[in-house]
């Protein structure tokens, strides 16, 4: 690709455009946004890499300018400070392709320089075929139809939604349905399921689906603390409260204006911040942390949850308005044990696309393989089975994936009851310490992963039943990801 690198930094400059030449890539570089743009307007460009923090005519004022530009079909990959998410999410808002922070990863960046040339050819791909459609679609309407249908795929494989595998009559009326309310940005949709099957992608899906550009903002209202939620989902003016940063933010809201916002897990949310969402969404309007002026704004409400939405409303536990508000279109993503015709099908999918990445064939399943893993009760759901097909593809290749080859789904539970053994349950008074010393953090370790297979990875009902909240118990699984 001809690239050109924008940055104010001479080193930078030349490390990052030897290392795109190393690549193949053809380097043209600025010392500042106003020369890049004036060499973007004399030269040809596929891609412009460019530094957020640059004096004079900073990064999003250049990504702004190019795509302000009707002819300028050129991505734009922008670079931020470590931690710096609010210019991130202002420059996906303009337009750009992705976003990098800084140090450089030079393997992030060579990815994400693949993922926009594959972009960048898809997109043309798209606009030959569709011009060349309407040209002769009197005589070749079937062809390019699914020409057109095979580029959408592509098209969505891109942007996350390749998993968006059917294998199902259940999950055939699921991607009905979310195609239908797709092409009405006014229905507010609920998604209800069990944790793991997919509702993110439903969600991606919906908003993707009529070929949106505009902003997908998700945010797990679980993952949040009651305190911060607020700020996250509306934004705060300088020093609203204590910890605000000092220039104040936009929220998830806010970044979301003319697309979808996702809320995730909105039943964990706290009643007052549902009194203040109802609101919003009802006026199209709300105020930031702390704000004294109204923001406008035109989003669609995706929301999701893995409890009975409508029990929990009959029962006080949320606002009943709030619940019909949401809840215009609806859909039930069912468990995968109600789907165990696409449990086989599925894990071919998933278990193709694992060995494929590390460069080995998928040899397929044997007859008894396909019963063993139609018979397990995958509580964890789709994530669950996509999980145990990558664990399958680095753990080896055979000639046949037998039923022996999988034994490691069976857990250390069935290795023990197979072999007339029972695992002892650890409870406060009656266990016995190991010879020798206890290694009481690996432990602790151990005890934490049992709590979160159990819940299904669910990190809000796990810290309960340990009786932590939650931040701590992100505390641990913080450390835990640590290297040694």
């Amino acid at each position: 690709m001809n690239l050109l690198l924008v940055d104010d930094e001479p080193d930078v400059r030349k490390s990052l455009s030897q290392f795109l030449e190393k690549l193949g890539h053809k380097v043209a570089t600025a010392a500042s946004g106003l020369d890049g743009l004036r060499d973007f307007h004399s030269c040809e460009f596929d891609l412009v890499i460019t530094d957020i923090k640059m004096p004079g005519m900073d990064g999003l004022e250049l990504l702004r300018r190019i795509k302000e530009i009707e002819r300028s079909a050129v991505d734009v990959i922008v670079v931020t400070g470590h931690g710096d998410m609010d210019n991130a999410i202002k420059a996906l808002k303009y337009g750009a392709f992705d976003y990098l922070q800084k140090p450089i990863n030079v393997r992030e960046l060579a990815i994400t320089l693949e993922r926009a040339e594959q972009y960048r050819v898809l997109r043309e791909n798209y606009s030959r075929l569709k011009q060349e459609f309407h040209q002769r679609v009197d005589q070749e309407t079937r062809a390019y139809r699914g020409a057109a249908e095979q580029l959408r795929k592509a098209y969505l494989k891109e942007l996350g939604l390749g998993d968006m595998a059917v294998f199902s009559e259940a999950m055939r009326k699921v991607v009905e349905l979310a195609e239908r309310y797709s092409l009405d940005r006014s229905i507010p949709v609920l998604i209800e399921g069990e944790t793991g099957t997919g509702k993110e992608l439903v969600a991606r899906y919906i908003h993707y689906y009529a070929g949106a550009q505009t902003p997908f903002v998700a945010l797990n209202c679980g993952a949040i603390s009651q305190d911060l939620l607020e700020a996250e989902l509306f934004g705060h003016e300088p020093g609203a409260y204590t910890g605000a940063t000092s220039t104040g933010r936009m929220g998830k809201l806010e970044a979301a204006h003319g697309g979808s916002i996702f809320l995730d897990e909105i039943g964990e949310m706290p009643p007052a911040s549902q009194v203040k969402l109802l609101r919003a969404l009802e006026q199209k309007r709300f105020y930031r942390v702390g704000g004294i002026k109204e923001i406008p704004v035109d989003v669609r409400i995706i929301s999701a949850t893995n409890k009975d939405l409508q029990q929990e409303a009959s029962q006080g536990r949320f606002r009943p308005d709030l619940y019909y508000r949401i809840n215009v279109g609806f859909i039930r993503i069912p468990p995968l044990r109600e789907r165990r015709e696409s449990i086989v099908p599925l894990a071919q999918h998933f278990a193709q696309g694992a060995f494929s990445k590390r460069g080995v064939r998928f040899p397929g399943f044997s007859r008894e393989a396909e019963e063993f893993l139609s018979s397990l009760k995958w509580p964890g759901n789709v994530r669950q089975l996509k999980n145990a097909m990558e664990r399958l593809a680095v753990l080896g290749s055979w000639e046949k994936v037998s039923r022996g080859d999988l034994g490691f789904l069976e857990g250390e539970k069935q290795d023990q009851e197979a072999r007339g053994e029972h695992p002892a349950v650890l409870g406060l008074h009656d266990f016995d310490l190991p010879e020798g010393s206890l290694d009481l953090e690996a432990l602790n370790r151990q005890i934490i992963r049992r709590a979160l297979e159990r819940f299904g990875g669910n990190q809000t009902r796990t810290a309960q039943y340990l009786g932590m909240s939650r931040r701590v118990l992100q505390g641990h699984l913080k450390r835990m990801r640590e290297p040694c």
